[in-house]
């Protein structure tokens, strides 16, 4: 099970000091963000397999067009090879898994590019999509609000690289392997690996 500041696998609890709802409570209750990870993750097995047929000249621009983060690599490899880890993590019941810089880089640009197509079709379509939201749009600013820890990830290369050690620390640029994300750097093997929770990585509040 994957990591997110809040528990993705049980429902969003108003009285938990870092959640913030909406004014929808419809919404609220029917909004199910380990389905919606799920799905986004799933609808990229189509964009991979488009990048795959094109011919090789293209793939870097394709890839920065698809993943304006995670595509930075220049590795179709890597984007095929994440995406199963994370899905691979998101359905494993018997431990919780940490993410790092490079798994909600590349999830961020999945969510989003999913966010803004589902919210851009038609009611028919948003209910094959995700049914339980009866075709309501996704509120993805307080998604991310909810489920990211940070959006460091975001930092355009030159600002970032500009920086003193001392000063991306004051700043909270300190995540692991954040500096290879933003710079485009792809991830050796352990760098990659989601890393195992000692510990219930949740408050329970009653």
């Amino acid at each position: 099970m994957l990591v997110f500041k809040n528990n993705i696998y049980e429902p969003l609890q108003a009285n938990k000091p870092n959640v913030v709802i909406t004014p929808n409570e419809d919404y609220n209750e029917r909004f199910d963000p380990h389905h919606f990870i799920r799905v986004a993750l799933n609808e990229e097995k189509e964009v991979m397999s488009f990048i795959e047929r094109q011919p090789q000249l293209y793939w870097r621009e394709d890839l920065l067009q698809f993943y304006p983060r995670a595509g930075k690599t220049n590795s179709l490899n890597y984007i095929n090879q994440i995406c199963q880890l994370l899905e691979d993590g998101l359905e494993k019941s018997s431990v919780w898994l940490h993410m790092n810089s490079y798994h909600f880089s590349f999830l961020f640009d999945v969510l989003v590019r999913f966010t803004f197509n589902y919210n851009h079709e038609n009611d028919k379509e948003r209910i094959n999509y995700l049914p339980e939201l009866e075709a309501q749009p996704i509120h993805f600013e307080n998604f991310l609000g909810n489920y990211f820890f940070d959006r460091n990830f975001t930092i355009e290369e030159e600002h970032f690289n500009s920086l003193t050690q001392k000063q991306k620390y004051s700043l909270g640029y300190h995540c692991p392997y954040l500096f290879g994300v933003i710079n485009g750097l792809v991830p050796t093997r352990e760098e990659m690996a989601l890393k195992e929770s000692k510990d219930y990585p949740y408050s329970i509040y009653v």
